[in-house]
């Protein structure tokens, strides 16, 4: 500021206190106060009324005097309400004053200007006298050319809004662009572009609104690409909100990808769908004619053998007795097996009964193969059949790697329905092993039966976690929607 400003700016202070100390407030602005180009504005201290501006002020605002006379600056819109009090908490003493430069909104759009405050008395009250000179606009800021410098140069989009959201300011990305432009500068954005969604004018209004900034926003652009806006507010001396930024970053060709990429991963839970729903039909056709051919026939190789023992033990030989004993007790243990075989393969107590006692049946049957304990709880409820068989499929996966490898002395199997979810737990206090290290070895023993049970999950929408350290025993829990979920378009 010029040296002649700032003894300008102290004479005219000087000159209302000292006419002020025999007239009215409302009279105490001299006549050679009035001519100067400065803009004045006297104020009450206790309610920052206004008593006194000269033609400058009155031509800064675009206001007659009759108009500001007795009005504050918030209802002459001036100056918002906690601009106001922020300023009226700060009135300097008599004797004082501090100085800042705000943005005033003038006839011809907003102008920074100098702005001293100064604390008087007049008539034996505390006065405000405001002396304002606009600032040149090629001087508007010493570092005004480094900083538009530095704006121009960045790689990123910006753009700078009023609180009308008039665009008040844009870069060289923006412009290269070629949707906004220079001309637009001063129009709303609204105006500019009719077609401008709606949830981006709203969170360009919240942020002026709250001050805080919106991070990480994707919006279509006028010209049909995709942006990822950064949306933050511009503050001013009184630290409210004067101008919002955004600043974006063309993300169509990444957007592109993550939606093949989607369509891709979409298109491989289909297949993996239609070959998990291939392998229950597959399953089932097996089941039955392990029931209807196989078992039949080895039932009945148990009854002749039953009549061979009969007459073996009519004819007095021991040697044929005892074969034939050996040998039914071996086809025994074959049907036995079958038949478990025929369960696993299509459980009729899963369907018949439901998810809980198909899982008591098959967590009791392996607890007393391997002479572990089993605990089994959890929700009777019946669900979907489809839901019901992957969850099985699921549980039976660990619990054959429990079997397998485990060797526990406590199976612990719980099934929960909550928010919509299936939530399934199958734990065991056996020898563990590193999760990573089997993952990572494709010929490892539990390598394909963990990929298949987490494929399985995941395909159905749900999340599977597996728990467990070398002597620590092992945790899977993992969750599926209750219902059967719909195919999802991609995005």
């Amino acid at each position: 500021m010029p040296r002649n400003a700032h003894g300008q700016r102290r004479r005219a202070v000087a000159s209302v206190e000292r006419e002020g100390g025999s007239r009215s407030p409302a009279g105490a602005l001299p006549g050679d106060l009035a001519l100067t180009a400065q803009a004045v504005a006297v104020a009450r201290a206790r309610d920052a009324v206004i008593v006194e501006v000269n033609d400058a002020f009155c031509a800064l605002v675009g206001r007659g005097r009759d108009e500001i006379l007795g009005r504050t600056a918030t209802e002459l819109g001036i100056s918002d309400r906690d601009r106001l009090e922020w300023l009226i908490d700060r009135f300097p003493e008599r004797g004082r004053s501090h100085h800042q430069r705000r943005v005033f909104e003038t006839p011809r759009g907003p102008r920074l200007a100098e702005m001293d405050i100064h604390g008087i008395e007049v008539g034996g009250e505390r006065m405000i006298v405001a002396v304002i000179a606009l600032v040149p606009q090629d001087a508007a800021n010493p570092d005004a050319g480094v900083l538009g410098a530095v704006l121009d140069a960045a790689p990123l989009g910006m753009v700078l809004y009023d609180g009308d959201l008039r665009i008040v300011r844009m870069n060289r990305a923006v412009e290269q662009v070629g949707v906004i432009a220079p001309r637009h500068v001063g129009v709303r954005l609204q105006e500019a572009f009719p077609d401008v969604a709606d949830h981006v004018v709203a969170e360009l209004r919240s942020v002026f609104a709250t001050g805080e900034p919106i991070v990480g926003m994707e919006a279509k652009g006028f010209n049909g690409r995709s942006y990822l806006l950064t949306i933050f507010p511009v503050r001013g001396v009184t630290d409210a909100v004067e101008l919002v930024g955004t600043m974006f970053l063309d993300v169509t060709m990444r957007v592109s990808a993550e939606r093949a990429l989607a369509e891709s991963e979409q298109r491989r839970r289909e297949i993996l769908t239609s070959m998990l729903q291939a392998e229950e039909v597959e399953r089932s056709r097996i089941a039955t004619e392990l029931h209807d051919d196989t078992v039949q026939v080895m039932a009945a190789a148990l009854l002749s053998l039953d009549r061979v023992s009969l007459v073996a033990a009519r004819a007095g030989s021991e040697r044929l007795a005892s074969a034939v004993a050996l040998a039914r007790a071996t086809l025994e243990e074959a049907t036995e097996r079958t038949r478990r075989l025929m369960f696993e393969l299509r459980p009729a107590v899963l369907h018949d009964h439901g998810l809980l006692e198909a899982m008591r049946v098959l967590a009791g049957q392996i607890a007393r193969e391997i002479g572990a304990h089993a605990e089994i709880t959890g929700t009777g409820a019946r669900f979907d059949l489809g839901v019901e068989e992957l969850v099985y499929r699921s549980a039976q996966e660990a619990l054959a790697n429990v079997r397998k490898h485990a060797g526990p002395r406590t199976i612990t199997v719980t099934i929960a329905e909550r928010d919509g979810m299936i939530e399934s737990e199958i734990r065991d206090d056996g020898c563990g092993f590193d999760v990573g290290d089997v993952r990572s070895r494709p010929s490892a023993a539990l390598h394909l039966g963990l990929d298949t049970m987490i494929e399985r999950v995941r395909a159905a929408g749900g999340e599977i976690t597996i728990d467990s350290a070398p002597g620590a025993g092992t945790t899977v829990r993992f969750t599926v929607p209750a219902e059967p979920a719909a195919p999802q378009p991609a995005r």
